[in-house]
């Protein structure tokens, strides 16, 4: 059965007349139409009786002994709700008195003799006007309530772009004072480009109803201020100009926070150059330019010799400071038209006939554009080569580096980018194994020289059918509480005749080779072995080159079912070269291990390519801040301010975040205050071999370490 509606409540009405035949004949009427009716014989009474109990409306009569009825609605106007409504009651029905009674605030004015079958429905009508006229109101504190709660920039205006009205709870984002652009057209007062902007937005929501997300920069008294504009066309009266409203969202922390990240994305942090990825896409644009015109470009490929050994001595602070100089060097004396004053073919004296990238590390790249013969590009090496071979000044103590390079030239040398990066790199090679400090150009020969390694070759497969890899391991420390939350393996290779040698030291070889995946498959299989019998999990570095191979997530499971190791304590580090490619056959490997429940770690996050796309299109469960950005933190603004945004940036999309290569207690406590959540490097914690893990885990906490000086010194890990 449906419940009855709630009746609505009796309206009440206050009769205010010195003649009670009037009163009782008006409460006659008044109550036969559904009215409750009190009755007031005097203005004084009207005011007693409204003040102890207020109603919904008051007729009054004009002429009364003490207060006459214009007083009373005069003070009833003062003290209660202006929308009150008064009803003055008179026998005189001349002009003057009807303007008399609506000047001291009457809502209607009823004239004697009354038509008593009619002031029912009068009545009716003026308490529903008052009702529309409350919901009026009530409606127009909500719209300011909205209005108040925006603080963006609105704005009414016509077709021609005209500005009818505005409000602006930010006075210093207008780009005029209020007084001087209504009236004025948006051409008027703000500057041509912006102008079109926002026309080109009118125009648009004039067609379609609406228009969003067109942004445009304001330079204001505070500096340059960007907006985003969104136009919607307002509703108005049939036959009425249109009319629009503009709202102006001031957008400058984004616009800032977005080019902060796209510098991340495609220039290197610590030089300021372009990075490999930038570098890639910048040759292949040339490389069709080239094509269509009939020209010739070279490819660059530039590695500082003795770098390892400045950074292995001084310190990474020292190898990054050295590497920025060398950057410095390289822009400052290889400038277009200081090369044009030598006897060279390069013929563009723009900025684009040369280009420098930082490629990671201690290797840099130059694309020459434009050139006439080989000749040229060896000679734009040998300016690099005589740059380099001048003395670095770090710590007081001159510093010689020098320079491999490798050349590779389109088109004989490759079609494409990355042939030529890889072609460059390879006549690299052979330049450091003639010698160093020398300059290569590729041929189809110097693959024979490859045969010269066989030695190298065989050592590394003996290593391992020898067994003279181990592994080590370096704790990964919570914050917070100290503990240690997982254990990152890194490989060692216990070389017969050259000691214990770091990862750096034969990785690459082994890539280049074809080793890599057997080493991985050790390597993965040990570590799972040795954590099957930790109560914490273990994270193991993938190589690039394996990433996108068949067979990835089989081989892992493999070695996890081998090991009895839940997939839950295994974690695999990628490198943002790993997922350059972006193949279909790396996201979906990678895909089924996430959902086998292994995690999977963006490593050196920022060094590389850095291109965020990768992080929604991957199944990335966490990021490792890079060692280098750690290493600048406490000196660098940038590279304190790029933490923050990594650490924001993986906050928003529900990412992990490791800071590795912490050094110091100074950093570890300023990764802290940042609320970095985890923190792994030689301060906290060197690598250890496996047998010493269960004493580290025994400890409540992180093991107290040795002061700076006193250290292990850290080597280049990347398995």
């Amino acid at each position: 059965m449906t419940a009855a509606a709630p009746a609505e409540p009796v309206r009440s009405i206050l009769v205010v007349d010195d003649d009670l035949n009037a009163r009782l004949i008006m409460r006659a009427a008044l109550r036969k139409a559904g009215y409750e009716v009190l009755l007031a014989e005097g203005g004084a009474d009207a005011l007693r009786q409204y003040r102890a109990r207020p109603c919904d409306l008051v007729m009054l009569d004009v002429d009364m002994p003490d207060l006459d009825g214009h007083e009373v609605c005069r003070i009833l106007r003062a003290e209660v709700d202006p929308l009150l409504p008064v009803v003055m009651v008179t026998g005189m029905d001349d002009l003057e008195s009807v303007q008399a009674a609506y000047d001291s605030g009457a809502t209607d004015f009823i004239a004697k003799p009354v038509n008593w079958a009619l002031i029912g429905h009068r009545v009716r009508y003026l308490l529903r006007m008052h009702d529309a006229l409350l919901s009026l109101r009530e409606a127009e504190a909500r719209h300011a309530a909205v209005l108040d709660a925006i603080p963006d920039l609105l704005f009414e205006v016509d077709l021609d772009g005209t500005y009818l009205d505005y409000r602006a709870p930010r006075r210093e984002l207008l780009a005029a004072p209020a007084e001087a652009f209504l009236g004025r057209t948006i051409a008027q007062v703000l500057p041509t480009a912006v102008a079109e902007v926002c026309m080109a937005a009118l125009r648009e929501a004039h067609h379609s109803g609406q228009s969003n997300g067109r942004q445009f920069e304001l330079t204001l008294p505070q500096g340059s201020t960007w907006f985003e504009l969104s136009v919607a066309r307002k509703a108005v009266a049939p036959g009425a100009s249109p009319r629009f409203i503009m709202l102006s969202r001031e957008i400058t922390d984004r616009k800032q926070a977005e080019a902060r990240i796209a510098r991340l994305a495609y220039f290197d942090s610590l030089t300021g150059l372009p990075n490999r990825q930038s570098f890639l896409e910048r040759v292949d644009r040339a490389i069709r330019r080239a094509g269509q015109k009939g020209e010739r470009l070279a490819v660059l490929f530039m590695d500082l010799d003795g770098f390892k050994v400045v950074n292995d001595t001084l310190g990474h602070a020292a190898g990054d400071q050295l590497l920025r100089w060398a950057a410095d060097r390289l822009r400052d004396g290889l400038r277009p038209t200081d090369l044009l004053s030598r006897p060279m073919g390069l013929h563009g004296a723009g900025e684009e006939a040369l280009q420098l990238a930082r490629l990671g590390g201690d290797e840099f790249t130059a694309l020459l554009q434009d050139i006439d013969r080989p000749e040229d590009a060896l000679a734009v090496a040998a300016r690099i080569g005589e740059l380099m071979q001048r003395p670095f000044v770090l710590d007081g103590q001159p510093v010689r580096v020098g320079a491999s390079i490798g050349i590779a030239l389109f088109p004989d040398d490759g079609t494409d980018a990355a042939t030529l990066l890889k072609h460059a790199d390879t006549a690299m090679y052979h330049a450091k194994s003639a010698g160093r400090g020398r300059a290569q150009l590729y041929s189809a020969d110097q693959t024979a020289a490859i045969v010269e390694r066989v030695t190298i070759e065989r050592q590394l497969r003996e290593a391992l059918r020898r067994d003279e890899f181990r592994l080590v391991y370096q704790p990964v420390v919570d914050t917070t509480t100290g503990q240690v939350r997982t254990l990152e393996a890194f490989i060692r290779w216990h070389h017969p005749a050259r000691g214990v040698l770091a990862p750096a030291d034969f990785i690459r070889l082994a890539e280049e080779l074809g080793l890599i995946e057997a080493i991985d498959d050790w390597v993965l299989r040990t570590a799972c072995a040795d954590a099957a019998g930790w109560p914490v999990g273990v994270s193991v570095n993938l190589s690039p080159l394996l990433v996108g191979k068949p067979g990835l997530a089989a081989r892992v499971l493999r070695a996890l079912q081998g090991s009895g190791l839940p997939p839950q304590r295994l974690g695999l580090e990628v490198t943002e070269t790993a997922l350059l490619a972006d193949s279909e056959q790396a996201r979906a490997a990678l895909t089924a291990l996430h959902e086998a429940g292994i995690a999977i770690v963006l490593d050196d996050f920022g060094t590389g390519y850095s291109s965020l796309a990768y992080l929604a299109r991957m199944p990335i469960d966490a990021i490792k801040i890079d060692r280098g950005f750690v290493g600048r933190l406490l000196d660098d603004a940038e590279s304190e301010a790029i933490v923050r945004a990594v650490l924001a940036m993986a906050d928003s999309l529900g990412l992990g975040v490791i800071a590795e290569g912490v050094q110091t207690p100074m950093q570890a406590q300023r990764l802290a205050a940042l609320n970095c959540p985890v923190m792994q490097g030689f301060w906290l914690a060197a690598p250890v071999p496996a047998a010493e893990v269960p004493a580290l885990l025994a400890r409540d906490r992180a093991p107290a370490l040795p002061t700076r000086d006193e250290a292990p010194r850290p080597a280049a890990d990347r398995h």
